[in-house]
């Protein structure tokens, strides 16, 4: 599944590292090199799909509270 994080990122001025913080809040540890093979497709191991999906999720918050501040 294409989650298009890293544009997604620049669009709200965050980094790699802020959604792997968030992640590790949760519960899932991440190196930054893993977490950057995942999001370019580079590896695809069962724990990517995790990995993805969490910083989906992270992400869809971030981008909830930017339009509520816009708006």
């Amino acid at each position: 599944m294409n989650y298009n994080i890293p544009v997604r990122l620049v669009q709200l001025g965050k980094h790699h590292k802020d959604v792997i913080i968030a992640l590790r809040k949760r519960g899932i540890k991440v190196a930054q090199s893993e977490f950057s093979r995942y999001i370019h497709g580079v590896e695809n191991p069962p724990k990517s799909e995790l990995v993805l999906s969490e910083a989906d999720k992270v992400i869809a918050e971030w981008e909830s509270e930017e339009h509520a501040r816009t708006c």
